[in-house]
């Protein structure tokens, strides 16, 4: 049988496990957070920068398509959330590059031989499905 020192033991222990996992949830909490709240300022940022594409030149589609690249490595590897970036911009994203990035792509592939953009790309086919 066990005695009130035991008892008080087994108590704490489990009171200081509670503690720890507790400690865990709230850390991974404002972690998630701090993620979505990274994803809104970056997307923030890009839209007041490259307010639209249509009519851009050749420099700045370049400029902007160097930024994307960036982000959509981050959305990719799970720095930024993709589910915020779907609901503040997945229209605008996807038209853009539907629009006026995808042949722009292709051609300076084509001229470059490479496969520049691949990031971006994969964060469009994110963001359609």
């Amino acid at each position: 049988y066990m005695n009130s020192v035991d008892i008080s033991q087994i108590v704490s222990a489990g009171a200081a496990i509670a503690s720890f996992v507790g400690s865990v949830i709230v850390y991974k909490m404002s972690l998630g957070r701090e993620r979505r709240l990274d994803t809104l300022r970056t997307l923030s940022e890009l839209r007041m920068r490259y307010p639209t594409v249509e009519g851009m030149c050749k420099g700045d589609k370049l400029d902007y398509l160097q930024e994307l690249e960036f982000f959509a490595t981050g959305v990719n590897n799970k720095i930024y959330d993709i589910k915020i970036v779907k609901r503040m911009s997945k229209s605008r994203l996807t038209t853009q590059y539907n629009l006026y990035l995808k042949k722009f792509i292709e051609e300076r592939r084509e001229k470059k031989n490479s496969t520049s953009y691949i990031e971006y790309e994969k964060m469009i086919q994110k963001l359609e499905n």
